[in-house]
């Protein structure tokens, strides 16, 4: 999936465990009722993930996991990574060179006046003005790094000059529980459009395997 649009940024499934199934086997465990294997859902099995959902009993919802590679713009994987409560492994730029790839905005956005974080889409942007200054900055950037290892210096101290409209790339490994906690935080109004489009692509490919969770997580956080 290319959550931006321009080809470059992507989110992927790598590796999953667990499914609707096993959700049901943590919490029937607590009182010895847990079905080993997996399969389709009884009524009675959908029932107690939405009461889960539904009372925010989260521990269930932690025994299985989900890996994803993600290709974002370093401001993009910053917010990502305040979410604590997973697992990641980013490329390294002391390591390898970094590639000429950048994202530009394709429509350039106005502060908001009623959120200091927020912001809006607005006809006094000059987007061709933008657009342009955006791309000098990068170029120029970009040249200064290459520059700055022609002239040996090393790799981890010229990346410094790069901004963080550089791409960069990264393992992000998760449970259900904390990928929830992520959509309804970084799938809302107030979140910025950018890290929205990557949310909406995890969704995407979370709920196929656990499809009851999701419908079910979707009905409770409609209720609140």
């Amino acid at each position: 999936m290319h959550p931006l649009g321009d080809g470059i940024g992507s989110v992927s499934l790598v590796q999953h465990m667990g499914d609707d199934q096993s959700v049901v086997n943590a919490a029937r465990v607590s009182y010895g009722q847990d079905r080993p294997g997996s399969g389709p859902l009884s009524p009675r099995d959908a029932k107690l993930i939405r009461y889960l959902l539904a009372h925010d009993h989260g521990s269930p919802f932690e025994h299985n996991a989900m890996t994803f590679k993600v290709v974002a713009p370093i401001f993009v994987l910053r917010q990502w990574m305040r979410h604590r409560i997973a697992s990641y492994n980013e490329i390294s730029a002391r390591y390898s060179e970094v590639q000429d790839l950048h994202y530009r905005p394709q429509v350039f956005r106005a502060q908001a006046t009623g959120n200091k974080q927020a912001s809006v889409e607005s006809p006094q942007v000059p987007q061709e003005q933008a657009a342009s200054l955006w791309q000098a900055a990068w170029q120029e950037s970009y040249l200064c790094y290459q520059k700055l290892l022609a002239l040996g210096v090393a790799r981890e101290q010229a990346r410094g000059v790069l901004p963080t409209a550089m791409y960069s790339e990264m393992y992000f490994s998760c449970n259900l529980r904390a990928l929830f906690h992520f959509l309804e935080l970084r799938d809302h109004p107030g979140a910025q459009w950018e890290i929205r489009q990557y949310a909406k692509a995890l969704e995407q490919l979370g709920e196929p395997i656990f499809p009851v969770c999701f419908a079910a997580w979707r009905e409770a956080r409609s209720a609140r």
